[in-house]
């Protein structure tokens, strides 16, 4: 008698004691030999064994009414305001129900393509040229002001970009007194164009920046750093993102109550 063969009886006597066990259990458990393998039947079924699938979308509307046809006991809805996200399980089930978690809908707010641009410059290092393109290219949503606040053309604005001129200047400071001596050098860069163009300081770009939600005024300066390189820096970035997504949240929940679909709305993410 080999040792495979002896292996096997042992397993075989210890059965009964195992099952027994197992009866205990607060879950179906079976005991299988490990030659057995599972087999799946369901791509032989006329229908799955469950529902199941993914629906994503860029909508906020659409995944609303996605939720018309799946109104299920236990449904609940998971919004990550910080990645303008959402996620809704409809077979997540109950403590006492819980369910396989396969049908769910996702939300994923995409900026706009006029966004994307307005991002694409922050705090970006640019030549006169492209800044100059820039703010022709994207006149509609543009509004530009001079250093006294007054509103300027955008072609008076692009061509005062193009005819700066960056004027250089070096020099040492010294001072001596009876007990020390202090030298530095130094050097300043003077930014100025034409007469004829006001001085471009500020840019106040308004766009609908997520898909859904309201447009708004995201105001940047203009600043120089080095020779011939100007940078828009938008002011109070964070301050912008944490109020989309406070109306992202908002617009949701408000959508649902408006179509009358009841679910429980939860603010963060689920990991399962």
């Amino acid at each position: 008698m080999d040792k495979t063969a002896i292996q096997q009886i042992q397993e075989t006597a210890n059965a009964p004691e195992f099952l027994k066990q197992l009866t205990t259990a607060g879950f179906p458990v079976a005991a299988l030999p490990e030659s057995f393998s599972l087999h799946d039947l369901e791509k032989f079924m006329p229908n799955r064994n469950q529902f199941r699938g993914v629906m994503q979308t860029a909508n906020i509307d659409e995944f609303v009414r996605y939720h018309e046809e799946y109104q299920l006991e236990g449904n609940q809805c998971f919004i990550d305001a910080e990645k303008m996200a959402a996620l809704t399980i409809f077979d997540l089930g109950t403590q006492s129900h819980p369910g396989h978690c396969k049908h769910q809908a996702k939300l994923l707010l995409r900026k706009t393509s006029a966004f994307n641009a307005l991002l694409s410059v922050n705090e970006q290092r640019q030549g006169q040229k492209k800044l100059a393109e820039w703010v022709e290219d994207y006149g509609d949503f543009i509004q530009v002001f001079s250093t006294t606040g007054e509103l300027i053309e955008n072609s008076v604005a692009s061509a005062a970009i193009r005819n700066m001129k960056f004027e250089a200047k070096s020099g040492r400071e010294s001072n001596v007194d009876d007990f020390s001596h202090h030298q530095s050098e130094y050097e300043s860069i003077a930014v100025r164009t034409k007469e004829e163009f006001p001085m471009p300081a500020v840019f106040k770009f308004t766009c609908e920046p997520y898909l859904g939600l309201a447009a708004r005024v995201f105001e940047m300066r203009m600043s120089t750093i080095g020779n011939e390189t100007l940078v828009l820096r938008i002011k109070k970035l964070e301050q912008h993102e944490e109020e989309m997504g406070e109306e992202f949240q908002a617009k949701l929940q408000e959508t649902f109550k408006t179509e009358g679909i009841e679910i429980e709305l939860f603010i963060g993410s689920f990991i399962y």
